[in-house]
């Protein structure tokens, strides 16, 4: 599994970014949730995610070219 930053308005403009690799699912789904409850508001501009190891990323930008 791999931890993940999204968007939190679901902007086009956005290129999620990998934030750790090779995440065992217990401890990824602990470290999410404590990093969301301690940094994440309602303005936050991202959140962090917990995704399976095949989940693409999303590249708003790629778009645009």
């Amino acid at each position: 599994m791999k931890i993940i930053m999204k968007d939190n308005f679901s902007r086009d403009l956005f290129a999620e970014q990998i934030v750790a690799e090779n995440v065992n699912e217990y401890i990824g789904k602990q470290l999410v949730k404590q990093w969301n409850e301690r940094y994440w508001h309602e303005q936050s501009d991202y959140y962090l995610e917990l995704v399976e190891d095949d989940y693409e990323l999303y590249d708003g930008y790629a778009d645009l070219i």
